[in-house]
């Protein structure tokens, strides 16, 4: 039943009321004792739906959109930090309807997990989701209505108090000025990815005592473009209202920008059969951080790559010389050695002598270019590793005829 063809509750009242927040309302009121499950298709038609779940009228579950995953972790990192996510998400299998709550069953039958707790991150993962759908403009909703659900509900939350605890939310952050702050940012959400644009210009206001070392390292750290808004949330203990606060200053001087980023995956998740290509080879990626093996991951094998991952250094060489990969991704910077001494030696085996080499860094320096060009690298990528712009290495030195 789709709710977009529902009659308003009430036209004077949800003419500045988001479209998600009516068509749930209308819900409540159809549909007070009801099973089932609430299917909202985003306004970007290509990305996931958004799944939310209801047991005899009360709310258990939401979950979906295109970070489903980084959600659960950050949930998971906000109420029981002791937690390795990665373990968790090696035991689940992701194409099973709601998954993160059999993850959590799991955990609480294993102890890593207080009911508490669970409740905690289901909560708060749904308030997410409610939060993120309220901001579309335009989303399609429809319900279906199930006997019962293929899970046992840990939360029983009420629609009306879950969602006027949404409209406080969004009340707050309009009261604090920071409404115009879509208008600025093209395709703004709390999803995309805030990175140093303008690393000069933010030198030149540490040079100037504009901003404290303090705050200069910490900036170049933490806006690096693999964490959220909502991720920044988290990591700086501070709410939404209080990251954008500090963030726009730095957004109209130009030296802020924004990119989507992918989801966060297991190394042990496999695409399903019927999305996988022929395997074109095999690349090898290098780098002390497991996220960005994981984001290589989602770059490289929907195009049908297999991707090495190598996060431990002194073992690489024996490594690569067994697998023999045909493109390798190198890290500049890591423990007990870096990028430079590693491509150095590999160029004088026999057996890399003509591999690629692309070397990974945070830093694009004209001088970090030309010492990765003296030590023997075929090219040099920014990390974040963009899509379009590994797409272009594969191009170059694979031959790729995959389009961006």
């Amino acid at each position: 039943m789709l709710l977009t063809k529902l009659s308003p509750v009430d036209n004077t009242s949800t003419q500045l009321t988001p479209k998600f927040i009516q068509d749930l309302k209308h819900l409540h009121v159809l549909f007070q004792q009801a099973t089932g499950e609430l299917v909202v298709t985003d306004e970007d038609e290509s990305a996931p739906d958004w799944n939310i779940y209801f047991y005899l009228g009360r709310l258990v579950y939401a979950t979906g959109g295109k970070h489903r995953v980084r959600r659960l972790a950050r949930a998971i990192r906000q109420h029981a930090h002791n937690i390795n996510i990665q373990d968790l998400l090696k035991k689940v299998n992701p194409e099973t309807e709601a998954w993160e709550l059999k993850l959590i069953e799991s955990a609480i039958q294993g102890q890593q997990l207080t009911t508490e707790q669970a409740r905690a991150i289901i909560q708060t993962s749904i308030h997410e989701v409610f939060y993120s759908l309220s901001e579309q403009k335009q989303p399609k909703a429809s319900w279906k209505p199930l006997d019962s659900l293929s899970f046992k509900p840990i939360v029983a939350l009420s629609t009306m108090q879950t969602l006027d605890s949404i409209i406080t939310a969004q009340n707050k952050w309009n009261k604090a000025g920071l409404s115009h702050v879509q208008n600025m940012i093209q395709g703004f959400s709390f999803d995309i990815a805030p990175y140093i644009a303008n690393p000069d210009q933010l030198k030149v206001m540490l040079d100037a005592d504009a901003i404290s070392s303090k705050t200069y390292n910490s900036l170049n750290k933490i806006l690096n473009g693999t964490n959220t808004l909502w991720d920044l949330s988290i990591i700086m203990h501070c709410s939404m209202i209080a990251v954008m606060r500090s963030l726009l200053p730095l957004v109209i001087d130009g030296i802020v920008a924004f990119r989507e980023i992918p989801d966060w995956a297991s190394p042990n998740w496999k695409v399903s059969s019927k999305h996988q290509s022929p395997n074109r080879g095999l690349i090898a990626c290098i780098d002390d951080s497991p996220q960005v093996e994981v984001e290589m991951r989602r770059i490289l094998e929907p195009l049908g790559y297999e991707v090495l991952g190598i996060t431990d250094p002194l073992q690489s060489v024996s490594t690569l010389l067994q697998r023999k990969p045909d493109l390798i991704f190198l890290d500049l910077i890591m423990p007990n050695t870096n990028g430079y001494e590693l491509c150095t030696f590999l160029r004088k085996t026999t057996t890399f002598q003509e591999v690629p080499i692309v070397i990974l860094t945070g830093r694009d320096g004209v001088i970090d270019r030309v010492r990765a060009k003296i030590a023997g690298s075929s090219d040099f990528l920014s990390k974040p590793p963009d899509p379009s712009k590994v797409l272009q290495i594969l191009r170059r030195f694979l031959q790729t005829d995959e389009a961006p």
